[in-house]
């Protein structure tokens, strides 16, 4: 019992002569890691510096409907801004056998072949391509609140009542409907004019109400729909993608939606480009590569089916601006793909 004090004192003073040195460990630690802090924080999180040319992308998308749609989208991270452009499906393009319609390029050569005859009428580049059914739309959108379109001013009065949209023009539309509604509108006799700037009102608005859940969503979203998308967008690309549509979220970019603007014929079958076509392009993209052509679009030359397509008239002929464009280097023939066909179609390297 004499020596219990002394034990206990003892082993008292030899545990503080352990935890003193190791408390002042952490103390000088926290002290470093203070110094250090801001050093760190530079170099982890948010990217520090401006977007550089690798953050402008231009993508040809094309919904493959009964009747396609096609879009150009320009992600321009240097000037802060989201362009949407829809294209009619009976614009007429240059090709080697004359000028087709963009509908027919697509239908039998697929979302390549157009993107390229497209790029070459119109003088612009175009750096990817992507064709996506309507049921794999939602799964590309993933999840996220359907756009609302205000069809006020798209719409008249008379169609909105005969569409049961006169009390109310607002309509909420998830992205694998918005083809059938405007399939709706053209049977209603919606001429092709207002068809065209109501799907690019759809597009405009699924950007601008959900860019802020664009760069994760849907990139995620275009993952989960690899499978059955016809693209040439590599995993890289999507990367980059991500990072510019993060980049846009952040400075809340300006959206802005305009028709490639240009001559419609009789009845709505032919859209023709004109001056004012190409020099609204080439103020809204960037131009053509030339004479090298961006790997992209290095896709073959159109099938049978479009060569031997009927030569247009004379009139057509000096309307339409195919006599002006290159002609593109030869290739092997494609198989012709009237429908969508999976991505074990697509290029080499393509998303998965």
């Amino acid at each position: 019992m004499q020596n219990g004090p002394k034990a206990y004192w003892l082993s008292f003073f030899l545990t503080l002569a352990i935890l003193i040195p190791l408390l002042g460990g952490f103390v000088l630690y926290g002290l470093w890691q203070q110094d250090t802090a801001p050093a760190q924080i530079a170099q982890s999180g948010v990217p520090v510096g401006s977007p550089t040319q690798e953050n402008d992308h231009t993508l040809f998308v094309a919904v493959a409907a009964e009747e396609p749609g096609f879009v150009l989208l320009r992600l321009d991270g240097v000037n802060n801004i989201i362009r949407v452009c829809p294209v009619p499906a009976a614009s007429v393009v240059s090709a080697p056998g004359g000028p087709t319609l963009l509908r027919d390029s697509y239908q039998s050569a697929g979302p390549g072949r157009a993107a390229e005859l497209l790029s070459q009428t119109l003088n612009i580049q175009i750096d990817r391509y992507l064709a996506i059914a309507p049921a794999s739309l939602a799964t590309a959108w993933n999840g996220m609140e359907p756009p609302r379109v205000n069809l006020t001013g798209l719409l008249e009065p008379q169609e909105l009542v005969a569409l049961g949209l006169s009390e109310d023009p607002v309509v909420s539309l998830a992205p694998e409907d918005a083809p059938e509604f405007l399939a709706k509108l053209a049977d209603e006799g919606v001429p092709p004019a207002r068809l065209e700037r109501i799907r690019g009102a759809v597009w405009d608005a699924a950007l601008r109400q959900q860019l802020p859940s664009l760069a994760t969503t849907l990139i995620e979203g275009l993952r989960k729909a690899s499978s059955t998308l016809l693209s040439d967008l590599t995993l890289t690309d999507l990367y980059d993608l991500q990072d510019t549509l993060d980049w846009l979220a952040r400075r809340q970019a300006q959206v802005e939606m305009e028709v490639i603007p240009g001559r419609w014929g009789e009845n709505g079958t032919r859209y023709e480009f004109t001056e004012d076509s190409m020099a609204s392009a080439s103020s809204w993209f960037e131009q053509r590569q030339q004479p090298s052509e961006s790997p992209a679009l290095a896709t073959p030359a159109p099938s049978a089916a479009v060569s031997a397509s009927p030569a247009p008239g004379p009139s057509e002929q000096t309307a339409s601006p195919a006599s002006a464009a290159p002609q593109p280097t030869a290739s092997p023939t494609p198989v012709p793909s009237p429908t969508l066909p999976p991505v074990s179609g697509a290029p080499a390297g393509a998303l998965g």
